[in-house]
């Protein structure tokens, strides 16, 4: 990121300030790798630090563990897996006018929070992360911060980045995400297929049957695989909002395929099932044909968005996706079917929570997310029968297990 420095250093010397009121939470032998670390404010930038909610007491702090790396400046948070670390250096010294409070690089998008302008740490991320506005849309490639301890904090960050520089060597280049062109063209065709799904929407709702009940912690997402999580992941934990675990089922009577016959014929084009209008699969990594571990695809949709996922496994009769960074959810979701008795059975079920703040008021508060999503694989479900032959032994299933998050142990 841009580094705000300038070649003098001002006179006068910050001081540390003290939220939470140990400036170290050490645990064992890795203390650098747990702790919180105060701001060293500058008392001579208070009057300015202050209406963000910054004192020299409290407000401001950085606090690392081992999942989480998080930046607290008033009312701003700044958090990522620590598996998004890619790196830190130090930094200084600063103008005061480009380093002084909360900051947006015109450069690079990089973000800095700052109390003082003698020393900083520049941290960097392999993905681009949300800190500055309230609705996620501007994403950091990274943050400079001010500590009291920038080579403590350097320090542990490298040490943490040296081990993700290993998980994430093999894919060094970032999720691909569409451009401005094709993001404004998806902009323009948005309302005609939502007014195309809607009509098909609406004629859907007979042959679907829906259910909404509470959650708990059973209704959270398989264990991922061994070496499946990299930076590029976005697991279920990095939502926002509740957690949703949603089940599309339908059955079907004097199938001409079985279920291992089904889900061969819908990997080697995941299109041929799903509905044109609203969405197609677009493989961007590994060979046509099949869906492999590994595999990477964007889930192109009607909306100035795109659905980055990893196949996490693939068996006989069923294969899972994870959201990569930059989908509108956090989470898993898994296609499958099974052979119960002369019945065929084809399933969806999804294990997620809305990808950011703004994502969750489109799919909880607003619901229009969480009715697209239906359509999506409703019509996803129906495809499928159709494929493999025979005649719907009923409606679609949809069950819908909503929690808060964390969810409880047992559902309320």
């Amino acid at each position: 990121m841009t580094d705000p420095r300038t070649p003098s250093r001002p006179r006068g010397g910050p001081t540390s300030g003290s939220e939470p009121s140990s400036s170290e939470v050490t645990a064992g032998p890795e203390s650098d790798l747990v702790s919180v670390r105060p701001f060293a404010v500058d008392p001579r930038f208070l009057p300015v630090l202050r209406p963000f909610g910054v004192t020299a007491d409290s407000g401001a702090y950085v606090e690392l563990d081992r999942e989480l790396f998080r930046v607290r400046f008033g009312p701003w948070t700044l958090t990522t897996p620590v598996r998004n670390l890619a790196g830190a250096q130090l930094t200084g010294p600063f103008s005061a006018p480009k380093v002084i409070g909360p900051h947006l690089s015109l450069a690079d998008r990089g973000a800095t929070f700052g109390t003082n302008t003698e020393r900083g740490v520049c941290v960097r991320f392999h993905l681009p992360v949300t800190g500055l506005d309230p609705l996620g849309i501007l994403r950091h490639p990274g943050v400079t911060v001010t500590v009291g301890d920038p080579e403590g904090l350097a320090a542990a960050v490298e040490r943490v980045a040296a081990a993700t520089r290993i998980s994430t060597r093999r894919r060094a280049d970032p999720t691909p995400q569409p451009g401005p062109v094709r993001r404004i063209g998806a902009v323009l065709r948005y309302p005609v297929g939502l007014a195309t799904s809607g009509l098909r929407y609406l004629r859907s709702l007979p042959g679907v049957q829906r259910t909404e009940t509470g959650g708990d912690a059973g209704d959270l997402p398989p264990a991922l695989p061994d070496g499946a999580l990299d930076a590029h992941l976005k697991t279920i934990g990095e939502g926002a909002g509740p957690l949703l675990h949603r089940t599309f089922r339908i059955r079907i009577r004097n199938a001409d395929l079985d279920a291992a016959q089904l889900m061969d014929r819908i990997c080697a084009d995941l299109d041929r099932a799903a509905p044109s209008e609203v969405v197609s699969f677009r493989k961007l990594r590994g060979g046509l044909g099949d869906v492999v571990p590994g595999d990477e695809y964007v889930v192109r949709m009607p909306a100035p968005w795109s659905g980055p996922v990893r196949v996490l496994s693939r068996g006989p009769t069923s294969f899972r996706f994870a959201t990569l960074a930059g989908h509108l959810e956090a989470g898993q979701i898994e296609f499958g079917a099974r052979d119960v008795g002369d019945v065929l059975e084809f399933g969806i079920e999804s294990w997620s929570r809305p990808g950011d703040r703004a994502a969750a008021i489109v799919f909880d508060t607003l619901g229009v997310g969480k009715e697209i999503q239906l359509y999506m694989w409703t019509q996803f479900c129906l495809t499928a029968r159709v494929l493999a032959g025979g005649s719907a032994d009923g409606p679609v299933r949809v069950v819908t297990r909503r929690s808060e998050w964390p969810p409880p142990e047992t559902a309320g």
